[in-house]
């Protein structure tokens, strides 16, 4: 009976964090489909690392912001 409930948690982390996963990473421009299946083959670690993408993608483009030139003000 233990192993039925282990392979339950097993498979429902496998359908609830892959698609997470996946969506998480295309709306940091990144393949949904690539990261759809590295969420089925390690459904806790991709979520961690999806979201870790997506925090440097982020600080990436404030950074890239920052070094923008801002234009001359008009007189």
């Amino acid at each position: 009976m233990r192993f039925l409930e282990i392979i339950l948690v097993l498979v429902g982390a496998l359908v609830l964090f892959a698609p997470i996963t996946g969506y998480i990473a295309a709306s940091y421009g990144r393949s949904f489909w690539r990261w759809y299946v590295i969420g089925l083959l390690l459904p806790f670690f991709s979520m961690f690392v999806a979201i870790f993408m997506a925090i440097r993608s982020r600080m990436a483009e404030e950074k890239a912001a920052e070094n923008v030139p801002k234009p001359p003000a008009a007189e």
